[in-house]
């Protein structure tokens, strides 16, 4: 009897190892559908290990779960009757992988509940089953969605689960992600309730809902979650928003409603501070109450938010920080996830009295970069002078002293095609002509008669010379070669005569060539609008300047005749280093006067003016560089096309050398090094400042 008892005692762990292999493993793979494999199984009295344990539906190529270890804990004496009584089973360490593909299946697919007969009660059923040190990995490949939860801990008994989630993350192609510290899970009788705190949902660079706290929990409705959230913003303490809704993971819809109370941005204090975009933010308010909702692939977004007292300083903005009083926007918008398209139906905006509004959508590509843009900005009918009132005072500094009457109206629409960038479209009305200038600045009331012009040509070295009469190298219009004039028209403006200072077809042409060269670089420039950046504006290019540029193009046309824009504006703009007018510029280059100027001395006037102080260097070396040389001889052409040249002048001047004429007071290398010199030390024109007082 003994040495059976010894021998029963000897073999119990192999003949367990053997039966928990052979049999009850087996029975609960068929049970699930599924492939189980373990690493290692060890048995003694009342417990087993089991260790790598790897489960796959069955015909499945990736493993769904991976256990580091299962310990069992269980009736003993039964076990030797033949009974399985367990007790306990607790699982330790390992992962999960839910695995979504993008065409809808699951790494899953396969595996199902067992079957349930009635009466029937399997092995360790109501044995509690603890769970220690397990990793989750979610991979949507249809949403392009990943998320992970660094370990799970928990216990189910009874029909009740509680979980403990701890350093989870999820990451999205779309841009946004999310992360929490922990999240309490607990289900019973097929309710869930989920509590989350040290959440973070990132929206985009720069804006992160933080501190996300409270809980999401089973709704009334069937298979909808509740959703009760509260938060901040970049890290800060405190509550600023709450969101409140419901969402339904089945259907992959959801409504939840976000409010934020006006509160000072000094509450962001520890995000705000050392940044240079928002000045004085301590002032700025902001309040929102915006709805967010889901539809399968399709999100809208629907609400009212405003903003007083923002200041905002940008390099391509202005270059001076630009004061917002108020601004409040009523929006609605939707998201195809599908076409990855953001459509803005609704933008209702408002401005210290100013109603404008902007729709259009936008469909992005890789890295979220914008593939297509189609745009509608429409101000509706409203008097002049409340669109100027409305602006910040920034924006019309050099505007001070207009007064205008009459009525005002804009629609303009812009579409873009970044594969097809020559496709740009670019139209619409602005109806500024039905402005009158009752009163104008006292900077453009002076442009009426002869006028003090200043330029610093260096850091602290002002040059200045009157545009008038009383300067003798000031030339009348009319004494200016009509050879130099057809040029410059050809060249620069072609319709100068005929327009009201602006050229439609090349703001889209612009536009185009900055869209390829990724930043501000060209301009739509008419004859007027250059002579207003010369004698009216700081040369720099931001959006405010432009804007004032357009503004006060529009004015000067309205101000002075055509003849007087021309006139300032050979007699103002650059032709060299510090060499400024026609006169002075007619006598460097060929030793005569403005009116002796010839067809092609005056094409070569017009090829040097994109950037005079390089070109100098020609005058310099005394020869003209072979780029020059075709780009004078097409001027002369078009100038022939468009009957500003006969024959004869044109075959002449074609057949006539170029030839600069100098004093030879300095050498080539004087000249180039002046030349140099300029360009490296050259300053932004400032027409309206003046050196300060000795």
């Amino acid at each position: 009897m003994v040495v059976l008892v010894v021998a029963a005692v000897l073999a119990y762990p192999r003949i367990g190892a053997w039966y928990v292999r052979t049999r009850a493993i087996p029975r609960l793979a068929a049970r699930y559908g599924a492939e189980v494999k373990v690493g290692s199984i060890d048995v003694s009295f009342g417990h087993a290990t089991l260790k790598d344990v790897r489960v796959r539906p069955r015909g499945g190529a990736e493993p769904v779960v991976r256990l580091d270890r299962i310990d069992v804990t269980f009736d003993g004496n039964a076990s030797l009757l033949g009974a399985a009584q367990i007790s306990a089973i607790e699982i330790r360490g390992g992962q999960v992988t839910i695995h979504r593909r993008a065409d809808g299946t699951h790494n899953f697919d396969g595996l199902g509940r067992p079957p349930q007969t009635p009466g029937a009660r399997p092995a360790g059923a109501g044995a509690p089953v603890r769970f220690r040190e397990l990793a989750i990995e979610l991979v949507d490949d249809d949403d392009d969605v990943r998320a992970t939860v660094g370990a799970v801990s928990g216990v189910r008994r009874d029909g009740r689960t509680e979980l403990l989630l701890e350093d989870l993350a999820a990451t999205s192609g779309a841009g946004p992600s999310a992360r929490a510290a922990t999240l309490e899970v607990s289900r019973e009788d097929d309710k869930i309730e989920a509590t989350v705190a040290g959440g973070e949902l990132r929206i985009w660079t720069g804006l992160s809902l933080t501190g996300i706290e409270g809980t999401v929990a089973e709704a009334t409705a069937p298979g909808q979650l509740a959703v009760n959230l509260a938060g901040g913003y970049g890290g800060v303490a405190g509550t600023l928003w709450t969101a409140r809704g419901w969402v339904e993971p089945r259907a992959r819809a959801g409504e939840v409603r976000v409010k934020a109370d006006a509160f000072s941005l000094d509450r962001l204090r520890p995000i705000l501070e050392g940044r240079d975009l928002l000045v004085d933010y301590p002032k700025t308010t902001v309040d929102a109450d915006l709805t967010i909702a889901r539809r399968g692939d399709v999100g809208t977004i629907a609400g009212g938010v405003h903003v007083a007292d923002l200041t905002i300083n940008h390099p391509m903005l202005a270059d001076k920080p630009v004061q917002i009083e108020s601004l409040s926007g009523e929006v609605a918008a939707t998201y195809d996830r599908a076409t990855r398209t953001l459509t803005l139906t609704r933008g209702e905006f408002g401005t210290r009295g100013l109603p404008f509004s902007l729709t259009g959508d936008v469909t992005v590509g890789p890295r979220l970069r914008p593939a297509r843009l189609a745009g509608r900005f429409v101000v509706p009918t409203v008097p002049c002078q409340q669109v100027l009132d409305a602006l910040p005072p920034q924006v019309t500094a050099d505007l001070a002293g207009f007064a205008l009457t009459g009525m005002f109206a804009t629609d303009l629409h812009l579409a873009i095609d970044w594969a097809e960038l020559e496709a740009t479209q670019l139209g619409g009305s602005v109806a500024i002509n039905g402005c009158r200038a009752r009163r104008v600045s006292p900077a453009m009331t002076r442009l009426k008669e002869p006028f003090e012009h200043w330029v610093e040509v260096e850091t602290g070295e002002w040059l200045s010379f009157e545009i008038g009469p009383d300067n003798p190298d000031f030339v009348p219009l009319p004494e200016v070669s009509p050879y130099l004039l057809l040029s410059l028209q050809t060249t620069e403006d072609s319709a100068f005569y005929k327009h009201h200072g602006f050229i439609p077809r090349e703001f889209r042409t612009a536009l185009v060539k900055n869209l390829e060269a990724g930043k501000f670089k060209f301009g739509a420039s008419s004859i007027t609008m250059q002579t207003v950046k010369n004698v009216l504006l700081y040369r720099q290019k931001t959006l405010v300047r432009k804007f004032e540029e357009l503004f006060l193009t529009w004015a000067i046309e309205k101000f002075l005749d055509k003849d007087r824009i021309f006139e300032i504006y050979v007699n103002a703009i650059e032709y060299g280093p510090a060499l400024y007018g026609i006169g002075p510029a007619a006598r460097e280059y060929f030793g005569k006067t403005a009116a002796e100027i010839t067809p092609k001395e005056a094409a070569f006037f017009s090829s040097i003016l994109p950037n005079p102080k390089d070109r100098y260097k020609q005058y310099c070396k005394g020869e003209l560089r072979r780029q020059t040389e075709g780009k004078i001889a097409r001027i002369l052409a078009k100038m022939l096309e468009r009957q500003r040249l006969t024959q004869e002048e044109y075959d002449a001047a074609i057949a006539t050398p170029l030839v600069f004429v100098k004093d030879g007071t300095e050498t080539e290398g004087e000249c180039l090094r002046r030349a140099d010199r300029a360009l490296k030390n050259a300053r932004p024109t400032n027409p309206l400042a003046r050196p300060p007082s000795p």
